[in-house]
């Protein structure tokens, strides 16, 4: 007889364990009971949110917990064309949060978690972004803080008019955007043209300075009536004139320092 109840008792608690769950709720969540009755009883949704406390349930009612932290959606953008037909890439980051006592509304009408985001919000947002950017330069979008500040605002009262409109239980907190800039490709290539530009105006300086000592040689040469020979003997008697005064000046700094220097005598070449 002992053993029969044992076996009961045993089977009992199995089935217990199996046919109810329990489900904890803590502070800044809110849990929504959907019933999913197996045979009996009637299916549905409870009216108000559960906000803390512990859940018992039977296995076949499903229990969403929804979560009322602030949380993070990323979006970004890639080779947006802007007015003056130049790509551009760049992240919005919203953060939202889910208003209180309203948890049901939200499982009811448009799912958990971020699914409302994904299937009423993400394309109407990419669209009316392109849009914006479309009617502003590259220059205005990555350095006119105006512009920007702009294409923020106009973000930002697109994206809660959308959620007024469509009555989601969620609230905008703060939305920001990267820094707006062509891709890294396109980066390269400017900068290999401007490398290049760069080179062909330091060759032609350096090619107008050489035209330059020329004509000034050749003026001096006409002013001193001297021939070119004259002109080139000159030039190495003052190259060599140069020579001897470093020569001379190494020399008399070692003699002041009482020989507690190297000497380093730069004669030219």
């Amino acid at each position: 007889m002992k053993k029969i109840i044992t076996i009961v008792i045993i089977l009992l608690s199995i089935g217990y364990m199996i046919v109810v769950k329990r489900t904890t709720v803590n502070v800044g969540e809110e849990a929504v009971v959907i019933k999913k009755p197996w045979f009996l009883g009637k299916s549905g949704i409870e009216s108000k949110p559960i906000t803390t406390g512990t859940i018992w349930a039977v296995a076949s009612t499903e229990i969403k917990i929804i979560s009322l932290k602030a949380f993070n959606i990323e979006e970004s953008f890639n080779s947006l064309f802007t007015h003056d037909y130049i790509p551009i890439n760049f992240n919005i980051y919203m953060t939202f949060r889910y208003k209180k006592g309203k948890s049901v509304l939200l499982v009811k009408e448009f799912g958990s978690k971020d699914e409302w985001y994904q299937h009423l919000l993400s394309k109407p947002l990419q669209k009316s972004i392109e849009m914006e950017v479309k009617q502003r330069t590259l220059l205005e979008l990555s350095s006119d803080p105006f512009q920007i500040e702009e294409l923020k605002n106009s973000i930002i009262f697109g994206v809660e008019d959308f959620i007024k409109k469509q009555n989601i239980p969620v609230e905008l907190l703060t939305l920001n955007i990267s820094k707006i800039s062509p891709p890294q490709a396109l980066i390269d290539m400017a900068l290999k043209k401007e490398i290049a530009k760069n080179e062909r105006e330091r060759q032609t300086f350096k090619k107008e300075a050489e035209e330059i000592a020329i004509e000034a040689d050749r003026a001096y040469m006409l002013r001193m009536n001297m021939t070119p020979r004259q002109y080139l003997e000159l030039k190495r008697i003052e190259l060599d004139n140069r020579k001897l005064s470093n020569q001379r000046f190494a020399i008399d700094s070692a003699k002041d320092s009482n020989g507690s220097i190297k000497i380093n005598i730069n004669i030219g070449r």
